[in-house]
């Protein structure tokens, strides 16, 4: 399991098995596909690359730690069924290209995880 930090330092949540839990451990807020982070909606709210979460306008939102831990979820079974729950409701699969910013979004981990925002589809 491995921290998720603001541009403070501190920990907003946790990545376990591309599954973003809440700093208590026993919510999921969101999951990392690929590269592109899904949150409360049903689409991408953004990307996941070098190890940092970004909006869909390229701001850093979040950033890994260095340091993981080997501890898992207490109730990870809760939270597999979660995620798989989440996973099953994901209808929107395209995740469109942002161009990488250097500074930091104004927005909190969990608004961005919140975030939506028509995209136009390919058709």
């Amino acid at each position: 399991m491995t921290p998720i930090l603001d541009q403070h330092g501190l920990t907003v949540a946790y990545l376990h098995l591309n599954i973003i839990l809440n700093t208590e451990q026993d919510r999921v807020l969101g999951l990392v596909l690929g590269n592109c982070v899904y949150g409360a909606t049903d689409s991408p709210v953004g990307k996941f690359f070098k190890d940092t979460f970004r909006n869909m306008r390229g701001e850093i939102v979040a950033e890994l730690a260095n340091t993981t831990s080997p501890l898992r979820p207490s109730n990870e079974p809760l939270i597999l069924q979660q995620a798989w729950q989440k996973l099953t409701g994901v209808k929107n699969h395209l995740c469109t290209w942002i161009e990488e910013k250097k500074h930091w979004s104004g927005d909190e981990f969990a608004s961005f995880l919140h975030y939506h925002e028509d995209a136009a589809v390919a058709v």
